[in-house]
Formats: structure tokens, sequence, C-alpha cells
């Protein structure tokens, strides 16, 4: 992987990128361009092959002056050619957001990838709800908590907590909460692949939880005699993962009654999310 950085206005300066976030003395050899425009700092790293994320920051050398001039959060996997070639097929404008899910950290078989659009135009307000948390790196390191598996509906939900290896935490601060769009407005269904606010009893409580639909489910759309959940977007590559994750979870965590499970011992975790178009 390359990072290039590009400075642009006056007075020009010189560009350094690091990785930890000690300020670079003036003298420090990163500032050495041997490049004929001194605006240019390139920077050759390996292949990331974890799943945490890296902060790399810019500084720029005005003279003998150093001060920060960006930091970037760079996924420690990034959406492979296949989830790209299944973003360019879909030919849209909406946005959309790679996800790197599975059942232990770091590498290995058990990691999962999928690409979501949001529907950014018939659910705005959920769409930029979940959309905010995701450039805030909150979903980063979170956990799926509650799965449901029975005849009559299924979900894998997340968004809510993290998990140390032992216990399941609650993760905050979360934003304030947002309106229900119901499926009525919106004019989105429950059907398969797709994704939706989760949230309390009150409609209008849903702030950064979530679910995914691995079947339809009509039963969770809104009606007049119940609110319902409100969708926001659909999976357009790696759909299949979410009834994977499902069959993760061991059979002994559902329970009889209703085919749910929650806080399950073995973790499904949500590695990170980031934008990509």
């Amino acid at each position: 992987m390359r990072l290039t950085l590009i400075g642009v206005g006056t007075p020009a300066g010189r560009y350094c990128i690091r990785q930890d976030a000690a300020v670079p003395l003036a003298s420090d050899g990163c500032f050495t361009d041997t490049r004929a425009s001194s605006l240019v700092q390139e920077k050759a790293i390996a292949n990331p092959s974890s799943a945490l994320r890296t902060v790399f920051t810019s500084w720029v050398l005005e003279g003998s002056t150093v001060r920060r001039h960006a930091s970037l959060s760079v996924p420690g996997r990034t959406c492979s050619a296949t989830a790209y070639d299944a973003l360019q097929r879909a030919a849209s404008t909406l946005p959309a957001v790679c996800i790197l899910t599975g059942t232990t950290l770091g590498t290995g078989t058990t990691l999962k990838e999928s690409v979501l659009l949001l529907e950014s135009v018939k659910a705005p307000v959920s769409a930029a709800n979940f959309l905010r948390y995701v450039n805030q790196g909150f979903y980063d390191q979170t956990v799926f908590h509650r799965f449901l598996k029975s005849t009559s509906a299924s979900l894998v939900q997340g968004g809510g907590f993290t998990h140390n290896g032992s216990n399941y935490a609650t993760k905050t601060p979360t934003l304030a909460a947002i309106p229900l769009e119901s499926t009525i407005s919106s004019g989105l269904g429950h059907t398969a692949s797709t994704i939706a606010m989760a949230r309390a009893d009150d409609p209008d409580s849903a702030t950064s939880q979530f679910f995914v639909n691995p079947q339809n489910n009509p039963i969770f759309d809104s009606s007049n005699l119940r609110n319902g959940y409100a969708v926001f977007g659909r999976f357009i590559h790696g759909s299949n993962t979410w009834t994977e994750l499902l069959n993760t979870v061991p059979t002994s965590a559902f329970t009889a009654t209703d085919g749910g499970a929650v806080n399950p011992s073995t973790a499904v975790h949500l590695h990170w999310a980031y934008q990509i178009q």
C-alpha cells in the first residue's frame, strides 16, 4: 500500500507522514524529499494484515516550524477488488459502506466482507445517522449481540456492545436518538439482505444499534397496527454473510420458545466499517 500526500497552498512546505503521534523535529529525516516537488510526500507501508485501524499523521515543515497538517485513519483490512466490482456493477450514486465481520479478532478464515448501499433518498435520516457512526469509527471492534433464528423471522443485531474476551459491555457515547422513518413512508420493506434501525419501545428511540434481515421479515414492516422498524439500506455484496453468522452461533444459545439468542458465548465481531462511496 502506498500513501501519497500532495500539499496545497502557500507558503510551500515539506511534508512528512508518520504512523506515530509524536511531533517530528525539523531535522527529522522524514522531511527529506528527493522529488522535484517538495509538496509531494509518499510513504510505502506493508499491506495491512490486521483488522485494527492505523492512524497516519502528516506534518508540514515551513522554514523551521513544524505543524500538524492532517490525520488519516486507515482500516487494517481494505475492501477487496471483488467488493469494488460489486459496487461498480450496482451503478448507484448512493453512499456505500464496506463491513468486515468475523468470530475472531485479527486475520483468519472466519472473516467475512460485505458492502452496503445506504438509502439516503428514501430514508435520509436513518442513513445519515448510520453513516455518522461509521465515519466516527464507532462500530469498529463492536459485536453482534442478538440473533433470531425462527420460522417466522431471523435477524442479526449489533452496533451497541463490545466484548473483552469474557464479557459484553455497552459502547458509549451514542448520538441523539432519531425519529422513526416508517416503511410506509419510505417504501422500503424488510426483505432479505436489508438493514434496519433497532430501537426500544419508543418508535423514536433509535441510536447506534441496527439489525440485518437474512430473510424476508414482513413482521418488522410498519402498518396501521404497528410502528415497525426503519429500513435504510441493502447489501449488494456478501449478503450471505448474515446467514453464515447465524450458523456460527452455538445451537445451545438459542431459546426453544422464540428462537432467540442474546450475548452468546462465542462473540461475533464487527471488526470495522468504513465508507467507500
